[in-house]
């Protein structure tokens, strides 16, 4: 080439205008493959209709940040990587992509990224003519941009340029402190900087979920075409036959396989599990941001393996992991919390979702290690109070924290209720009745009765203070009186509904600890109230929420027996010699 033409060709470069078509568009124009990925032939956005809005918001001159968390495996790395293309070739500045380690840079840089490039006309016409300036950790780019791969761990990589644009991969895996650290490098582009962090599902309160939680998390939805209602992904809609286990307890993978669907939130409609499903499911689908106050420049996506993977794949690889957790390794239903459901992992997470082994005992039956309360067999009433009916949960405590069910029944007055107290045998101080509906009339009661009111509350714990003075934190408020009349007085609790009915879920394991039985003869009604909440992260904070359609008066039930038990000092970490009961 002339020095003539050399010339006419960087002129022509200068003052060609950026190409400002929508960025997926212009990756399904220039990419005519991706050598790494399974799907042959040229990049169609379709394929993974989700990562359309996420390479938008990449190039958005708008936003300053953006979170990916989502499962593996479907297209989270892979939206970067393609947006990437398009800012080398029309928005190029300095570039840092970070992964794990220097070795894993060097991984992404030989096995994907360069490979990539080599695929996109405009890029790999870009690549400098001096091999020197073509190398694993750098690549200095013809229109003047340079790209540096390099590893987290290593803080000196993160230490010493100035970047316009940051580019973040698992960083779950980066030590703490490092994604801060690597942010700061944007500092010196105001405006025009910008982090893109990509991961799985790390664990709650790290730097990649604190990162998230301050974007407006957008969640995958989709549009039942039966009944029109948009709604998330959602693992417990997820369903398969109940008779999967045969008679020696074991799982029939290949009858889950077959029998798992997915099930709309709202209608209850059955979808297969197919191929074509999801592609439909996904053609309907959209980011609905969960967080709206969040600031306008930090983007959140975030997206599980529901939209990309075969329902049945992930109920086997589900069970597979919880037998697995039976037995004490919760590994694996760790790494499907967080690799296929892209959720962050604690000691909760495990698995609310509890298939209730019962007992080899009938209702009402006689129990041995039944516990004594003032001279009168230990037993709990505890009620969920309705407009015209009360739902009710008699259980028998032993001194060590193990329970049985002995009753549950709906009944239509309170004589009924009384009634019912008198024939099991229960205590006055033992029944408890939630106060949350006609809350005037369950203070009379209580008054009258001798009985307690409960309420729910949001507060994780309440202060107490011991004889001896200290001041402690228990699940449980200290009693309140309320006056109903001149000469009545109600005794009312306030509960912890985070924590409580977190306790409920680890004595429901039976797992080394105080068991938590239900009779074989137990109603499928009160079996089936057992499973009508979940616990989620919602608005920065973890709650147990109501699955819609659901009832949950036996599970509220349940949750005030714990209440009770650890009102008692039957369970709880508390000795209960301490300072006595607290009622």
């Amino acid at each position: 080439m002339s020095a003539a033409e050399k010339l006419d060709r960087i002129w022509r470069e200068a003052w060609r205008p950026p190409d400002r078509q929508p960025v997926w568009r212009w990756a399904e124009e220039h990419v005519r493959s991706i050598p790494y990925s399974p799907m042959p032939g040229r990049f169609r956005v379709e394929n993974s209709p989700m990562i359309r809005e996420v390479m938008e918001a990449i190039v958005d001159p708008r936003i300053r940040l953006v979170s990916i968390i989502a499962s593996v495996q479907s297209s989270k790395t892979t939206a970067p990587e393609i947006t990437l293309c398009y800012i080398i070739a029309n928005l190029p500045g300095p570039t840092l992509w970070l992964d794990q380690t220097d070795e894993d840079a060097k991984d992404q840089s030989e096995g994907r990224l360069q490979k990539l490039f080599d695929e996109c006309a405009p890029v790999r016409e870009l690549y400098p003519a001096d091999r020197n300036k073509k190398r694993n950790a750098t690549i200095h780019f013809a229109n003047g941009m340079t790209l540096w791969v390099a590893g987290a761990h290593n803080k000196s990589n993160l230490q010493r340029r100035s970047i316009r644009w940051l580019i973040g991969d698992e960083t779950w895996r980066w030590p703490a402190g490092h994604m801060a650290e690597a942010e700061a490098r944007v500092t010196a582009f105001g405006w025009l900087g910008k982090c893109i962090f990509m991961s799985q599902g790390g664990f709650e309160g790290d730097d990649t979920h604190r990162k998230h939680d301050t974007t407006d998390q957008r969640e995958w939805h989709f549009v039942c075409p039966h009944c029109g209602a948009r709604q998330p992904y959602l693992w417990r809609n997820v369903q398969w036959a109940k008779d999967c286990q045969t008679d020696d307890g074991e799982y029939d993978y290949r009858y889950v396989r077959d029998t798992a669907r997915l099930v709309c939130n709202k209608c209850s409609h059955e979808f297969e599990d197919t191929d074509e499903n999801r592609r439909r499911l996904n053609a309907s689908g959209c980011f609905v941001a969960r967080n709206t106050k969040a600031a306008k420049e930090n983007v959140g996506f975030h997206w599980n393996a529901l939209s990309t993977m075969s329902w049945g794949e992930l109920a086997e690889m589900y069970l597979r992991a919880k037998v697995a957790a039976k037995k004490g390794d919760i590994t694996l239903l760790q790494q499907f919390y967080q690799k296929r459901l892209g959720l962050p992992w604690n000691e909760f997470t495990e698995d609310y979702t509890i298939e209730q082994s019962l007992s080899d005992y009938l209702m009402d039956e006689p129990w041995e290690e039944e516990g004594k309360f003032n001279g009168v067999p230990l037993r709990v009433l505890t009620v969920d109070v309705q407009k015209d009916h009360f739902y009710t949960v008699v259980r028998a405590w032993s001194p060590t924290g193990s329970s049985r069910l002995i009753h549950c029944e709906k009944v239509f007055s309170w004589e009924a209720l009384r009634g019912l107290q008198k024939l099991h045998g229960v205590n006055d101080n033992l029944v408890f009745l939630d106060c949350g509906y006609s809350t005037y009339d369950v203070y009379a009661k209580c008054a009258e009765c001798g009985w307690y009111a409960l309420m729910g509350d949001r507060k994780s714990t309440f202060t107490h203070r011991t004889k001896n003075g200290k001041m402690i934190q228990r699940f449980y408020s200290p009693k309140r009186r309320v006056s109903v009349s001149r000469d009545r007085v109600a005794t009312m609790f306030y509960w912890s509904n985070l924590n409580i009915k977190d306790s409920l879920a680890r004595l429901r394991k039976n797992i080394d600890g105080p068991t938590w039985e239900v009779p074989k003869d137990a109603p499928q009604d009160y079996l089936d109230q057992l499973d009508s909440e979940h616990r989620v992260f919602e608005r920065g904070r973890w709650i147990w929420k109501q699955n819609r359609n659901r009832a949950n008066h036996y599970f509220d039930c349940e949750a005030m027996q714990v209440a009770v038990a650890s009102m008692l000092k039957l369970i709880g970490q508390e000795n209960a010699n301490e300072d006595g009961a607290s009622m």
